[in-house]
């Protein structure tokens, strides 16, 4: 069912207690209420209008006929009881199933080095250090001088 700009859609507010960068959210306190969407929005950051009466306890929402879970950036009010809430969208929550679903060579890795990564006949890795030290004849001068560190090969 299509959404047009003044239709009325249920939205279930949450308290979000995790971090951002977090896949699978801990969300807490929901509340189904009804929201209509604002002039000018989109479906990743739409903006809401909704009757509660103080909505700033919560920081989370997720909105059915998007499919879409999404931080709340901001509240204004609009008059007594009428808020407007500009949604961000959470790309991870949203999507979580599809990330979680998918295989990665690499799922496990947290940090760098030759024997951080998972074994794979298709995976072919190469450490090694080198270290060059120059000395400036003169020290470094106050005119501007860089000094270039470069890793990579």
């Amino acid at each position: 069912m299509p959404c047009f700009i003044g239709d009325n859609m249920d939205i279930t507010l949450y308290k979000n207690t995790s971090e951002k960068n977090k896949i699978s959210k801990s969300l807490s306190n929901g509340h189904t209420l009804s929201g209509t969407l604002r002039n000018e929005s989109n479906v990743v950051n739409p903006t809401i209008i909704i009757n509660i009466d103080n909505p700033t306890s919560y920081n989370y929402v997720y909105i059915p006929m998007f499919n879409r879970y999404y931080f709340i950036t901001d509240f204004v009010s609009l008059r007594t009881g009428i808020w407007q809430i500009n949604l961000k969208s959470d790309v991870l929550m949203s999507f979580k199933n599809s990330i979680l679903g998918s295989r990665a060579l690499i799922q496990n890795t947290q940090s760098v080095g030759k024997s951080n990564y998972l074994s794979a006949s298709n995976w072919v890795n190469n450490c090694k250090t080198k270290t060059d030290i120059i000395s400036f004849s003169n020290g470094l001068m106050n005119n501007g001088e860089y000094i270039l560190i470069t890793a990579g090969g």
